[in-house]
């Protein structure tokens, strides 16, 4: 074998090397730790028991592996006996170290999707919805300084939430203009000051897909 040979081999060899040491890595990465699971899960039982009435309790846990999230990594979903259609957070807030739940902020996401939702299905059609994803700040009853007894309406408080809507099409020329109404719509049904959407398509597209329409209000 010559050298150049010998080179390119172990050029080869090292570039694989380096490939599965980054695939494990990522992997890791993605993966939840076991035992930080199982820890916030037992701060989370504690938490309810203190803070909750004995209707609510713990199902599953949630691992924020994409940072979605900047108030927490690990979470404990929470469901009540009565209600398992609603569920909300108890996590280990990254800036305080503080328990705290996503009660609050789940409660807002309710109402404001209750408003938003039927208003989308009538302009772009329910069939064509393929998701919509909207968020606000969950440590917003910390935020507030309120807890799940007292919970006002979303037009009561001033946060600003993230909304995502995708779309099982591709790109229509009165998109925008139906999406500036909802906004106007939106906001003085619920007094919402301000915040951010982004209107995506599913256009199938492999190069030239269509370009999100994003929008701060």
């Amino acid at each position: 074998m010559t050298n150049k040979q010998k080179v390119i081999t172990f050029g080869m060899v090292g570039l694989f090397v380096l490939g599965v040491v980054i695939s494990i890595l990522t992997y890791q990465g993605l993966t939840p730790n076991d035992e930080q699971v199982s820890d916030i899960k037992k701060q989370a039982q504690s938490y309810i028991e203190e803070n909750f009435s004995s209707e609510y309790k713990i199902t599953d846990s949630f691992y924020d592996n994409v940072d979605v999230y900047d108030t927490f990594t690990y979470a404990a979903v929470v469901e009540s006996d009565q209600d398992d259609r609603f569920r909300f957070l108890v996590f280990e807030h990254n800036e305080t170290d503080e328990l705290t739940d996503s009660y609050v902020a789940e409660s807002f996401e309710y109402e404001l999707e209750s408003v938003l939702r039927p208003k989308l299905n009538e302009a772009f059609g329910e069939d064509q919805l393929q998701e919509l994803w909207l968020t606000y700040p969950k440590d917003a009853g910390m935020q507030l300084g309120i807890n799940y007894k007292q919970v006002p309406s979303v037009k009561e408080v001033d946060l600003k939430p993230i909304i995502r809507v995708t779309l099982d099409r591709g790109k229509n020329e009165d998109d925008e203009k139906k999406l500036n109404q909802i906004i106007e719509e939106v906001q003085n049904e619920l007094n919402i000051s301000g915040g951010h959407v982004t209107l995506s398509f599913n256009d199938n597209a492999i190069i030239f897909k269509d370009k999100d329409i994003r929008k701060e209000f």
